[in-house]
């Protein structure tokens, strides 16, 4: 199944992290100038380039934002669990998301992982947003540099990930501590956050070992789910560094 990266920044990392996969470039033949930084790395990279009118563009881009570039791949190259946790560093981190279905809160999430350094991310084959050209480019094109796992059963995934000694910390309001009370475990952690309504089932709470909350000390009372995977990423990200400094 082909996917679709639109807008410059997407297919400028597109470019630097897979150019392989990539099997077309299509460039708005008024824009062909602004773009030719983005038209050399692609003819560098022995990549097709058409020039096509903006309608055409438009249609291709299937209503995301395309800044006159589109660029065609094939399908997402996910991977495994187990793949994850093989490649990665001390103290692994991961982001595992239960039913996220916004495309634009999966892909702020995505660029968030990959910018404080998350080893991967867990989402679901069902009742999942896919990783399509609008998380593509939400994600600002981090989506090519992300580990992204699809399980069939999270709840099932995150009691292996306990096996396998991770800390399962599952994202609540209700929370019983804060993050930042929490240490940072030699073993990992896996930070397990809900969807935008509904927030964590039933099953997927009960696999987690413990609940936490984001300290909030303003009048809002709740944050947007990607705004809270942000801050609650970071916060495990110092932690991590924190435990890796202490270790020497």
């Amino acid at each position: 199944m082909k996917r679709i990266i639109a807008g410059r920044r997407a297919v400028q990392e597109a470019l630097r992290a897979s150019s392989k996969q990539l099997s077309v470039l299509y460039v708005d033949q008024r824009e062909a100038r602004a773009l030719s930084e983005l038209v050399s790395q692609a003819t560098s990279a022995r990549i097709p380039i058409e020039s096509v009118d903006r309608d055409a563009l438009t249609r291709l881009a299937q209503g995301v934002k395309h800044q006159g570039i589109v660029a065609v791949a094939g399908a997402y190259p996910h991977v495994s669990v187990e793949e994850i946790l093989n490649a990665a560093e001390p103290a692994p981190l991961l982001l595992a998301l239960d039913q996220v279905q916004d495309p634009h809160n999966l892909g702020a999430m995505v660029r968030s992982a990959v910018a404080l350094g998350a080893d991967g991310v867990i989402t679901l084959k069902d009742r999942a947003c896919p990783v399509n050209a609008t998380v593509v480019r939400t994600s600002a094109g981090a989506t090519e540099f992300a580990r992204i796992a699809r399980v069939t059963n999270l709840r099932r995934t995150l009691d292996a990930l306990g096996d396998a000694g991770l800390e399962r910390v599952g994202l609540a309001a209700e929370g019983d501590t804060t993050l930042d009370e929490l240490p940072y475990p030699q073993a990992g952690r896996v930070l397990v956050v809900g969807s935008e309504g509904q927030g964590l089932r039933r099953l997927v709470r009960e696999g987690c070992d413990r609940l936490a909350r984001i300290e909030q000390v303003g009048p809002i009372a709740s944050l947007n789910a990607s705004v809270a995977a942000g801050i609650a990423l970071s916060e495990c990200a110092r932690g991590r560094r924190a435990a890796l400094d202490a270790q020497g």
